[in-house]
């Protein structure tokens, strides 16, 4: 990759647009760069080719972005480092649109930046490439389980559940605590077991499980409305 193509990378990255976009740019900001285009920019009648970008070395270079931003509590740095990330995975869908990881990362940045429209964009057109890829399902029910929306978040963790992840930590607690928040307590015992199975040396689903058997189920919300529709 020449040096004038990665200077446009660096300018690209910086007005990063949803599938579909266009975004003309105004003189004042660049006058070499004339329009973004479905992720091509035009220089001097000449558009990059992503080809030639290191497809190994971007991803490792995304990643190193994104896990580094979850780590960190200053928001600014957090900020900025998600605004790289999001460049690097953008230009990885140009370079494989048909790959999951950079579409479902470029997802979790909008999350965690509350851009909720661009996030689902994103979700579902990684979906659309494998509606029951467990991966994009898991994060997709984290969406959801940030936002409170716990039906949702748990048909995508089941999703999940049932396409690989039934052994996953993460996902069975997760469920656990999506059917006890919905007053399904019988399910949620039954996934906090499933979850201590998987990581006994959590000692305190020991206790969790022990206090949802004190309880009566029956006298719960959920058994009271499912007796209640009969």
């Amino acid at each position: 990759m020449t040096m004038t193509q990665h200077r446009l990378i660096q300018t690209y990255k910086k007005y990063l647009i949803l599938p579909g976009a266009f975004i003309l740019l105004g003189s004042t900001c660049c006058n070499s760069v004339n329009a973004v285009e479905f992720g091509s920019i035009k220089y001097h009648n000449t558009f990059i080719d992503y080809s030639n970008i290191n497809k190994a070395s971007t991803e490792k270079l995304a990643d190193f972005y994104f896990n580094k931003a979850l780590n960190t509590k200053d928001k600014n740095e957090k900020s900025e480092l998600l605004q790289k990330a999001s460049g690097e995975y953008f230009v990885l869908t140009k370079l494989e649109p048909e790959n999951l990881h950079p579409l479902v990362q470029l997802a979790r940045v909008y999350d965690y930046e509350n851009k909720n429209s661009y996030s689902k964009a994103y979700f579902f057109r990684a979906l659309k490439i494998d509606k029951k890829n467990a991966a994009t399902n898991y994060y997709f029910g984290d969406y959801y389980f940030a936002r409170d929306e716990y039906k949702k978040a748990l048909y995508f963790y089941n999703t999940a559940f049932e396409n690989g992840y039934k052994e996953n930590y993460d996902v069975l607690l997760k469920m656990a605590v999506m059917y006890e928040k919905l007053g399904d307590l019988l399910r949620a015992n039954q996934y906090y077991k499933k979850a201590y199975l998987v990581k006994p040396e959590n000692l305190e689903l020991p206790d969790k499980i022990r206090e949802i058997e004190s309880l009566r189920y029956k006298n719960t919300g959920y058994y009271n409305f499912r007796r209640n529709k009969k």
